[in-house]
């Protein structure tokens, strides 16, 4: 006998599940948090007219859509070291180290998770608040919008689009274009307050 105190015993898995319930919870509701924020974001892309024109807002979405990717990324891993954690902690005896090691990273990927949502919140409120005070577009403004538009869905270069007018409509400018090569007309409604495009038609002309 040499009077050594024995090692620390590792904590009963109550204590390991007590200790990290909260963590627990939290990502669950970031991780359903994050995968409903992804499907508003990819709603904005099931409708061309939705997504923002300007690059600054195309770059704010950018930030929020990629804060989300991680808080769902990191949502599930620190849900798997949660699980490994509590598989390690009923093991008889217990692995000292293997709790640990599991208990650091519930603790990390959550760490992570948090910064990633300020990340997705930041982008997210500052998209609305552009969106929200966005200086009106100017009409030279709207045909160039309608104009790019018009060449994405066509995918032909400007000098193939003719411009045929432009009307003003309550809230929103009318332009119309026409497409020699292929007959076709198309009437973009472009939105006087923030100049994405709020609806556009195709018509046959004869």
């Amino acid at each position: 006998m040499n009077g050594a105190a024995p090692p620390p015993s590792p904590p009963p898995i109550k204590d390991t599940i007590d200790a990290n319930s909260g963590r627990f919870e939290f990502l669950k509701q970031t991780l359903t948090l994050g995968l409903a924020g992804i499907g508003g974001v990819a709603a904005l892309f099931t409708d061309p007219s939705r997504v923002p024109s300007d690059t600054f807002s195309k770059w704010v979405l950018v930030l929020a859509g990629a804060g989300l990717l991680f808080v769902v990324a990191f949502a599930v891993m620190g849900l798997s070291a949660y699980a490994n954690l509590l598989t390690v902690s009923a093991r008889v005896p217990q692995n000292a180290d293997d709790v640990d090691k599991y208990s650091k990273g519930v603790r990390g990927h959550a760490r992570v998770v948090i910064i990633a949502l300020s990340l997705a919140l930041a982008g997210t409120v500052t998209f609305a608040v552009n969106r929200l005070f966005a200086p009106p577009t100017t009409p030279e403004g709207a045909v160039t919008t309608a104009a790019g538009f018009v060449a994405k869905e066509t995918k032909l270069t400007a000098d193939m689009i003719h411009f045929d007018k432009m009307e003003t409509d309550g809230d929103a400018y009318v332009v119309t274009f026409s497409v020699p090569t292929t007959g076709n007309g198309f009437t973009i409604r472009v939105a006087k307050k923030d100049g994405s495009v709020a609806e556009a038609t195709q018509q046959k002309r004869p």
